[in-house]
């Protein structure tokens, strides 16, 4: 019994001497998960109304700038607290790494670009489904992160600003009454956008995208869908009141033709009532100016009805005097 129990002792005592083997040396690097601070761009409105980036997946390349190779492809970063996070950590050693995201590619496909010098770090040309009916709000930006080393301590962000900006363009209505003798008596039922495109090819770039120099990052359209006529959703129909202005649903996004020249609607249609009658009306604005639109623009349209009384002027058509016929008397 007694020679049991030594060799049980024994035997433990080797186990706690293989645990602490593996206890880390001192000066050993930790390493830190990679973290996306999300913001949007605050300079303009799209369907992500303000700078609060939704809580939503987005797509993530890295290209390692010191090493000159890929860091990783296409990876998904989900929200996590208050940054999003894609299980992938910085290198244990100094290193420059540039990142490219998208996000809300609900519909469609993605190619990174694997060419050139910054290879998939370098561009994403995204490929949209048609979008009209889930009217999702793409969005894309880029950042960087940098691991510095003194001596053997080394420094890791704690997070990587992403600035997002909206891909698309966002148009919305609003409606009201001119005068207090209009109000209560029109309902606008619909508003139907038309000619527009919903789905096209978004190739996103960069320029000055290096660790010496500022970055920037735009983004541009080609191969757009056929137009169509989309009416504005989420709109239940409403009496329109005088002073009171209402939005109408939660408006369109849709794809601008990067050509300024270029109309990127036609018309808009609304569909009203009016004293128990159903009518359309047609707008068309006079000019392509007038119906262009930029990525990330929010353009909004008040539609005002302006209605007119119906006034009868009376006049009485006078007598006309007739002779009077002989009555002859016997």
């Amino acid at each position: 019994m007694k020679k049991s129990l030594i060799l049980f002792s024994v035997a433990a005592l080797a186990l706690v001497s293989c645990a602490k083997v593996s206890d880390k040396y001192v000066g050993a690097p930790e390493s830190h998960e990679i973290a996306f601070q999300a913001i949007t761009t605050p300079a303009t409105r799209a369907a992500v109304d303000g700078t609060t980036f939704p809580n939503v997946d987005m797509q993530v390349a890295a290209w390692d700038v010191t090493n000159s190779r890929d860091f990783f492809t296409a990876t998904a970063f989900t929200k996590s607290e208050t940054t999003w996070k894609g299980g992938k950590y910085w290198p244990l050693s100094a290193t420059y790494i540039n990142f490219l995201a998208y996000a809300n590619l609900t519909a469609g496909s993605a190619t990174w670009d694997l060419a050139g010098a910054d290879k998939a770090a370098s561009g994403v040309t995204l490929v949209m489904a048609d979008n009209k009916t889930t009217q999702n709000d793409l969005m894309y930006a880029i950042g960087n992160g940098e691991v510095t080393q003194t001596g053997n301590n080394l420094a890791f962000p704690a997070n990587v600003p992403m600035n997002f900006k909206h891909a698309q363009a966002w148009i919305t209505f609003t409606a009201n009454a001119y005068d207090a003798a209009s109000g209560g008596k029109v309902t606008l039922n619909s508003i139907t956008l038309n000619g527009a495109k919903y789905n096209g090819t978004f190739t996103v770039t960069h320029t000055n995208y290096n660790a010496s120099s500022s970055q920037s990052v735009a983004g541009a359209w080609t191969a757009l869908g056929d137009a169509q006529n989309v009416a504005v959703p989420s709109w239940t129909p409403a009496a329109i009141a005088f002073g009171d202005a209402v939005s109408v649903g939660a408006g369109l996004m849709i794809v601008p033709d990067d050509n300024a020249a270029t109309a990127d609607f036609t018309s808009f249609t609304l569909n009203y009532t009016l004293d128990g009658k159903t009518y359309d009306y047609t707008y068309i604005p006079a000019t392509a100016a007038a119906a262009n639109v930029d990525q990330a623009k929010h353009y909004i349209y008040n539609i005002v009805f302006h209605l007119h009384e119906i006034e009868i002027a009376p006049t009485v058509t006078d007598w006309a005097d007739q002779s009077a016929t002989p009555v002859p008397i016997f």
